[in-house]
């Protein structure tokens, strides 16, 4: 699929912002983890290949940490009160923007980054990522409209709208409109305005910033963060799959459901096509056991139905296993493989099956003796 992203990040330390009014820039905004086996904070250096010697040791923390080494916006804890607190990083926005200078050095992107630290044991407690539209595909005060008139579809049940004035002249210092709490916040908001009245310089052909963010806390940070590193995402794409689950704005229709009415256009032509995108925390690995268990709920009475359909032709259940070994993928291989390795597993399950099939097999008989 084609993509609109630019890949350069939005701003620099400097504040000082070169955009291609024609593209989206998407970037992420805020990280921040715990990583539990760093035996020291130089440890977790090593790791994010940062050298020990930018930082500066102090001896103040927070959240149960004494100890914290700064460089710059990015942060590190330690010295917890318990030992099992492990090291904790953070990194705000301009700390994001300082660790990807960085990465021409150690030839990461983000998703390099966060596919080598999820090799970690380590846990994610936020995750921003955000995306910067020069352009002006849609405005906020489209999007007021929307939840004014009861023309958003979404998995929140509310929305908050916040803008601040300067009552001397009744301008606005920019509009931040919020949908959802806690673990999943979507924001969007005015950073042309954000940026001027912070004092930070902007490129002359800047006259339209607007940002559209996520924020994920907990699991569901890491749960996006495994999400981009498995399916190879874009951040941007990432974003816009994430947008098309959780929101949707309406034109209003005639139409009882509220489903059935027509997307706004600015919504779709900034969506671009792109497919809806779930957050789900990380499922159990399938064992062998659940494996059975879902053959025996699911699948067994099909079997037997097709199998005596076709006169109890043994064919069936060869062309069951020369079909299911074919299309097994490398992880169910890998899985099986596994399993012959545990001899009490296999045993056990063996004879789970041996009593069924033992149990069962008179009762079966008589009720399949024909009738006089």
């Amino acid at each position: 699929m084609k993509t609109e992203f630019q890949d350069s990040t939005p701003c620099s330390n400097r504040g000082v912002i070169t955009p291609n009014t024609n593209t989206l820039t998407s970037c992420v905004d805020w990280f921040s983890a715990t990583f539990f086996n760093c035996k020291n904070w130089q440890e977790l250096c090593g790791i994010i290949c940062v050298s020990e010697g930018l930082f500066d040791v102090k001896e103040k923390g927070i959240n149960g940490y004494s100890k914290s080494a700064i460089w710059g916006n990015i942060q590190i804890f330690f010295d917890g009160h318990s030992d099992n607190m492990g090291i904790f990083l953070n990194m705000s926005g301009q700390g994001c923007r300082q660790f990807e200078e960085t990465f021409e050095e150690t030839g990461w992107g983000w998703s390099d980054f966060f596919e080598y630290v999820l090799g970690y044991e380590m846990n994610i407690t936020r995750l921003d990522v955000a995306i910067d539209d020069f352009y002006g595909y849609f405005k906020l005060k489209q999007i007021e409209s929307c939840i004014r008139r009861g023309c958003v579809l979404s998995r929140f049940k509310t929305a908050r709208n916040f803008e601040e004035f300067i009552l001397k002249n009744g301008e606005t210092n920019g509009q931040t409109i919020y949908f959802g709490k806690t673990d999943v916040i979507i924001r969007f908001y005015d950073k042309y305005a954000e940026r001027v009245n912070k004092g930070y310089a902007l490129n002359r052909e800047i006259d339209f910033w607007q940002r559209t963010e996520v924020q994920l806390r907990g699991d569901r940070a890491k749960a996006a963060v495994e999400t981009i590193v498995n399916n190879e995402l874009q951040i941007g794409i990432f974003i816009k799959g994430v947008l098309n689950r959780y929101l949707c704005f309406k034109e209003k229709g005639t139409q009882k459901h509220r489903t059935q009415w027509k997307n706004c256009r600015w919504w779709d032509k900034f969506l671009n096509g792109v497919d809806k995108i779930r957050l789900s925390l990380t499922a159990p690995e399938k064992t062998i056991l659940r494996t059975k268990d879902w053959i025996d709920t699911q699948i067994c009475a099909s079997v037997a139905t097709l199998f005596e359909a076709l006169g109890d032709d043994p064919l069936l259940i060869d062309y069951i296993l020369k079909r299911g070994k074919k299309q097994m993928s490398e992880k169910q291989i890998e899985m099986a493989n596994d399993f012959k390795m545990n001899i009490n597993q296999r045993i056990m399950i063996k004879e789970q099956i041996k009593e069924f099939i033992d149990y069962h097999s008179i009762e079966f008989e008589k009720e399949w003796i024909p009738k006089n």
